[in-house]
């Protein structure tokens, strides 16, 4: 296997040491890590074929050069290749079959499978569009979605409560000592219910419960 990144729009970087595996690498954090899904068990993994551009393909021909976002590519031995797209908040894989892509220009022609349900699918087009023409998350800040906040959220309030913090210092991380002071004691618990929701959350997740995500 070989793994090579891309900075932003520029030329690839030479594979990296230690790069021949799709794993993680433990010491990046988890808005930095590449990881490569098995697209037999991630459903969210897009299919395209790659062609060359004066072939009789029905894609579109785009050249990853102009890509801004970060590109990270991992080609098996058997020549199948996985492309990831990125940014801070959202990630893209493709499993590309056919032609090199490092040759560019090329032809992309995604595959909408798992029909008939295709509205999961077109979100995943969405996504890997939006990245490609470097469409920023929640407007011009890019900010979390609600969604994405919520996952965020329960994480780090596992990995909080394990390390021996309460939940008052657990709120603080997460929201800042001055709406911790304003709503901390309020008659109805909201900010201390919340915070031990996320708690809870985490720890389904852990367990076992992040496996719905990849549905």
């Amino acid at each position: 296997m070989a793994r090579l990144s891309f900075g932003r729009g520029g030329a690839p970087c030479a594979p990296r040491p230690g790069g021949s595996f799709p794993f993680v690498d433990p010491d990046e954090n988890g808005l930095e890590a590449e990881v490569f899904w098995r697209p037999e068990v991630y459903r969210r993994v897009l299919h395209a074929y790659v062609r060359n551009v004066d072939g009789e393909g029905l894609g579109a021909v785009i050249s990853l050069g102009e890509v801004r976002c970060r590109k990270t590519l991992l080609k098996i031995i058997d020549g199948e290749q996985h492309l990831l797209l990125r940014d801070r908040r959202r990630v893209a894989q493709v499993r590309c079959i056919g032609e090199d892509i490092r040759v560019e220009p090329f032809e992309l022609e995604l595959v909408v499978d798992r029909f008939p349900d295709v509205g999961s699918r077109q979100r995943l087009i969405r996504r890997l569009a939006d990245l490609y023409r470097g469409r920023r998350l929640g407007g011009p800040k890019g900010q979390w979605t609600v969604e994405a906040t919520r996952h965020r959220d329960a994480l780090v309030a596992f990995d909080l409560r394990r390390q021996g913090l309460s939940y008052q210092e657990i709120a603080r991380f997460i929201h800042g000592d001055t709406l911790v002071d304003e709503e901390w004691s309020n008659p109805n618990a909201t900010m201390k219910n919340r915070t031990i929701r996320n708690y809870k959350r985490g720890v389904r997740y852990i367990a076992g419960d992040y496996r719905k995500l990849l549905e």
